[in-house]
């Protein structure tokens, strides 16, 4: 994602990449803007159209009424902060902080992939999506492939491009109960809803995410749309205590 102040201070989004420890992708699903846009420029828009200014500044500061880049933000924010000391409540509190939340959406690199190459319309049902990977997902394995990330965050409710990278990214391995975490997420004994579910490709050196859509609908809280991400990941540093095991795995 291009950044805004990449436009006029020489920051250099590549080398900012590059040298990440933590490089987190998200894979959403379409555009769903007609024939589409540019979506590096989500967050800079484009000189000569001033609507295109107007949509980067309130993605930049996290508007809307849909909460969809708000909870990516504070998912990015969990991803790029979380430690094994800093895993329960400071960092809850962190991620309560807007203004720290949206410095650091503005700050740090992230990728933002779609998994359907042609834009759509308001929704995209799961039929158009399989269809779409179908044709086209050897596009989003070479994305991977270049961009090489170690987090990835799959945002799809129904699993589809989840089991697409799965399948099609690494050739349709399932890690051992050591190397993942599936389970129902509870809170004081109640199940509220919805499972959690990770895979540590430890040869790749990547970890694996299967999120919701980032969109509040269909009775998902935002904490929920948070917490399906960030938990697991809390199991993974009371397991391996460092995200040091991810990425030295990755330099090989």
């Amino acid at each position: 994602m291009v950044k805004y102040k990449d436009e006029n201070s020489g920051y250099d989004i590549n080398k900012k990449w590059h040298d990440a420890e933590r490089k987190i992708m998200f894979i959403v699903k379409d555009c769903p803007n007609g024939w589409g846009h540019d979506t590096r420029r989500l967050m800079t828009g484009y000189e000569d159209d001033e609507e295109s200014q107007k949509n980067a500044l309130n993605t930049r500061t996290l508007k809307g009424r849909t909460g969809f880049f708000k909870n990516i933000a504070r998912i990015l924010y969990g991803l790029w902060y979380m430690t094994e000391d800093n895993k329960g409540k400071e960092l809850a509190e962190q991620i309560s902080n807007d203004a720290a939340v949206i410095q650091t959406f503005n700050d740090i690199p992230f990728a933002y992939v779609e998994g359907k190459k042609l834009a759509g319309a308001k929704d995209c049902p799961d039929l158009k999506l399989r269809e779409a990977l179908e044709r086209d997902g050897d596009f989003q394995v070479q994305e991977i492939a270049i961009l090489q990330p170690n987090i990835i965050v799959c945002c799809d409710a129904d699993w589809i491009i989840f089991n697409h990278v799965v399948q099609k990214y690494f050739n349709g391995k399932i890690p051992d109960d050591e190397h993942k975490w599936e389970y129902r997420y509870t809170l004081e004994g109640e199940y509220c809803d919805f499972d959690c579910k990770l895979y540590y490709y430890e040869e790749e050196g990547v970890l694996l995410f299967h999120s919701f859509h980032p969109t509040r609908s269909r009775g998902k809280e935002d904490w929920k749309i948070k917490e399906k991400v960030l938990s697991p990941f809390r199991e993974f540093f009371a397991r391996y205590k460092s995200f040091g095991v991810v990425s030295s795995a990755a330099q090989k």
